[in-house]
């Protein structure tokens, strides 16, 4: 599957799209690449992209603390 497609499959859960507040026409357009209007978004697409590029999961977890300035 398409990294864009399993974002948008993730984001797409009811309960989800409602918490985040993340409209239909939103949800069809988005990527996983920048500019990211959500952190949501741009959490997942974080995860996304460097699980495909095979990174493990403790380099995951420091990007993910640099995003949030942990």
């Amino acid at each position: 599957m398409e990294r864009n497609q399993i974002l948008r499959e993730i984001l797409s859960d009811p309960e989800i799209t409602e918490k985040y507040n993340i409209k239909k026409s939103e949800l069809d357009s988005l990527t996983t690449s920048p500019p990211y209007h959500k952190k949501i978004v741009e959490v997942l697409s974080v995860i996304i992209n460097e699980n495909d590029n095979h990174l493990n999961s403790s380099m995951i977890y420091k990007k993910l603390k640099n995003i949030h300035n942990i």
